[in-house]
């Protein structure tokens, strides 16, 4: 568990987070919401990892997704390395990236599908999914930081978060942008 996270006990995700590039290197973990986790790691995730080949194993409940993220961990300690120096280290889990375990990752997600779990083989479709549900609550962020705007009180640091935040929705999911409030957005130079 990370430091100031509220405990859980119901489902849960194992994950393989690819990053992008060539040097072969993933993220294997576990969390209840992969979108929020995956987004602690980096400002610009959506473009940081490699989301069509990173995965999901779905869990009914935290234990099991613990117990699940303890056997992947034991089985790839080979393929060890250090966390890409350009991770967030507030978000946690430098001692749990791995370079050359995609195959082995694979293999076990396969027999984890045979024992009847749900895995998402690609991330993106189910990024996409969870985004669509947040669509409300972007654009009442969108206002929240319209009407931070206006008084003077939006920082450049959460302009520039914001702006993160759209943009991995419209790297997800283009059409996303039609649901918000554009000429809030225009009134506080986010495009």
């Amino acid at each position: 568990m990370h430091a100031g996270s509220i405990p859980y006990a119901g489902r849960a995700f194992v994950y393989a987070l690819c990053l992008e590039g060539q040097e072969d290197l993933l993220k294997v973990g576990m969390t209840r919401d992969p979108l929020v986790r995956w987004s602690s790691f980096h400002p610009r995730w959506f473009e940081t990892f490699d989301l069509e080949h990173s995965l999901l194993v779905e869990t009914e409940a935290r234990a099991d997704a613990q117990a699940l993220e303890t056997r992947l961990h034991r089985a790839l300690a080979l393929h060890r390395c250090p966390a890409p120096l350009t991770m967030r280290r507030q978000a946690g889990g430098e001692t749990e990236w791995y370079r050359g375990a995609e195959p082995a990752i694979r293999s076990r997600a396969e027999e984890l599908r045979r024992q009847g779990y749900v895995v998402h083989a690609a991330a993106k479709p189910w990024l996409v999914a969870a985004m669509r549900r947040r669509q409300d609550t972007i654009a009442g962020l969108v206002q929240q930081a319209h009407a931070d705007h206006c008084a003077g009180w939006l920082t450049p640091a959460q302009r520039r978060s914001l702006r993160d935040l759209l943009d991995a929705h419209r790297a997800l999911d283009p059409d996303c942008a039609e649901a918000w409030p554009l000429e809030l957005l225009e009134g506080m130079g986010i495009r």
